[in-house]
């Protein structure tokens, strides 16, 4: 296999390299400075995949870099950069090398969607830490911050702002047990917060 060509691309710093007269891949400058490879060069397969993979790589990282300017769970992170059309392997590299540096963790990532969740009940941040691919354990992990008072705190803040303007009649706190349910909170706590608004109005 012989190099015969090798030029620029329109982005800045990466070369298209063509082998025995096909273009055969992308490569940036660095990876390129590293083979020492030439026109006129043979090559091996396995030479030219080892700095192609090593350039990928690092386009990889740096795209990864630039998601991470917003916090991102790891499975949110691969889904992205499928889409730019990496490959799995390359993406496990740049990963594994952001994990290294501690540039991505789902352990912190849920614990600040924990804390950013402020009116959401365990279920419905426990489902949402799901779907962006955080493993069960850290997802109670991440959530031993959150005690049943903080629940009740949250279901009252929530039962305040649904009766706001309302009246506190029986259709009223018919929504109101319906709303809290689905927002997540247990037949238990919403019965109990229902109870503490009759309690408080003599008219019950």
């Amino acid at each position: 296999m012989q190099i015969t060509e090798i030029s620029p691309q329109k982005k800045k710093g990466r070369y298209n390299i063509f082998i025995d007269g096909a273009f055969y891949s992308g490569i940036d400058a660095l990876s390129l400075l590293s083979a020492g490879f030439k026109v006129g060069d043979e090559v091996s397969r396995e030479q030219l995949e080892r700095y192609v993979l090593e350039s990928e790589t690092r386009s990889a990282f740096d795209r990864l870099a630039r998601i991470l300017a917003s916090p991102h769970s790891k499975k949110e992170v691969k889904e992205k950069l499928l889409k730019a059309g990496y490959t799995s392997e390359v993406i496990e590299r740049a990963i594994k090398k952001a994990e290294e540096y501690g540039y991505l963790s789902d352990e912190q990532y849920a614990s600040m969607f924990v804390s950013s969740k402020p009116l959401k009940s365990k279920k419905e941040i426990q489902a949402g830490l799901y779907n962006k691919g955080i493993d069960k354990a850290t997802i109670e992990k991440s959530l031993m911050v959150v005690t049943e008072d903080d629940e009740m705190e949250r279901m009252a803040c929530l039962a305040e702002k649904y009766l706001k303007n309302k009246p506190k009649d029986q259709k009223a706190f018919q929504g109101l047990y319906g709303f809290l349910l689905r927002k997540g909170f247990s037949s238990e706590m919403v019965s109990q917060i229902i109870r503490s608004y009759k309690e408080f109005d003599e008219r019950w």
